[in-house]
C-alpha cells in the first residue's frame, strides 16, 4: 500500500481530520498485517490484540480495553455484581470513553475501560477512532475462537458503514465489509467468489453487475441467503444497493 503524507509522524490526521487508516487489532484469529503501516494512520490494539502485534514486534499507537483477556500490572478492574444499563441510551453507551484510566505499558499508551458496559473493547477502539476523524477502519483479529465476537464485528461493521465510513474486517482469505445505500464497484483483476447478504431486514434495489450471476432491482432479505457465492469473471464489477445495509465478502485485497 502507498504511504501518504511524508514528514509526517505516525498517527498525526491531514487538514481534513481523516487522513490515513485507523487499524483495529483485536484477539481473534491473526493472520499478520495485511499491508505496511502509513505513516498517516492509527493502530490500535484492543486489549489481547496487543499481543499479536508484541509477536510481530510492532508497538501500536494505543492499547484499550477493559483487560479481561490480558491483564496489564496493577490488577484487574473488578466487576460491580449487578449493574443496570439502558441498552437504548447512545450517551450510556459512549460515557465509558470519558472514564478511561490513561496509563502506560511496555512503552504504550493505555487507557483501561470499564468492563461494565454495552461496547466490546474493539467497538470502543472505533469510537476513539471516529473521535480522531478516521474515515477508513481494518479490524484485523477480529474473526474465529468466539463466533458471538465474530457477529459483534460483522455488526461493527454496519456500524462504521451507516457513520459513512468504509471498514474491513482481514480474515485468512477473505475481506467482509459493509455497504450501505450506495455502490461498490471492483476492477476486471478480481477473481474468486463474491457475496452479498442482506444485513438489514430487507436489502431493496441490490443490482450486481458484471458478476456470473446478474440480477438487477431485487430485493434481499437477512432471512435467506440469497446473494451468497457470486463468482468474478474477469469483467469490472459493480454491487449496487438502493436502501439497506449488505454484507460484502471477496477475497483480498481490501
Amino acid at each position: 500500500m502507498k504511504e501518504e503524507g511524508e514528514g509526517r509522524a505516525r498517527g498525526e490526521r491531514g487538514e481534513n481530520g481523516h487522513e490515513g487508516k485507523c487499524i483495529l487489532v483485536g484477539a481473534g484469529d491473526f493472520f499478520g498485517l495485511p499491508f505496511p503501516i502509513g505513516k498517516t494512520d492509527y493502530l490500535i490494539a484492543a486489549d489481547a490484540g496487543y499481543l499479536h502485534l508484541k509477536a510481530l514486534s510492532v508497538k501500536p499507537d494505543l492499547l484499550i480495553g477493559d483487560f479481561d483477556s490480558m491483564e496489564l500490572p496493577g490488577g484487574k478492574r473488578g466487576r460491580e455484581e449487578r449493574k443496570g444499563i439502558s441498552i437504548f441510551s447512545d450517551s450510556e453507551k459512549a460515557d465509558y470513553l470519558s472514564r478511561i484510566v490513561r496509563g502506560e505499558y511496555e512503552g504504550v499508551e493505555t487507557g483501561r475501560i470499564d468492563p461494565v458496559k454495552n461496547d466490546s473493547d474493539l467497538l470502543a477502539a472505533c469510537r476513539i477512532g471516529l473521535k480522531k476523524g478516521f474515515r477508513e477502519f481494518h479490524l484485523l483479529g477480529a474473526g474465529g475462537k468466539r463466533i458471538d465476537h465474530s457477529i459483534a464485528n460483522f455488526q461493527i461493521l454496519a456500524f462504521l458503514a451507516e457513520k459513512g465510513c468504509r471498514a474491513y474486517l482481514h480474515g485468512e482469505t477473505e475481506i467482509v465489509t459493509a455497504l450501505r445505500n450506495g455502490s461498490r464497484r471492483f476492477s476486471s483483476e478480481r477473481r474468486g467468489y463474491f457475496s452479498a447478504l442482506s444485513f438489514t431486514d430487507f436489502s431493496l434495489g441490490v443490482s450486481e453487475r458484471g458478476f456470473r450471476y446478474l440480477i438487477e432491482d431485487v430485493r434481499l432479505t437477512n432471512l435467506l441467503p440469497t446473494g451468497l457465492s457470486n463468482e468474478f469473471i474477469g469483467e469490472e464489477a459493480e454491487i449496487f444497493v438502493r436502501e439497506g445495509t449488505l454484507l460484502l465478502i471477496y477475497g483480498p485485497p481490501y
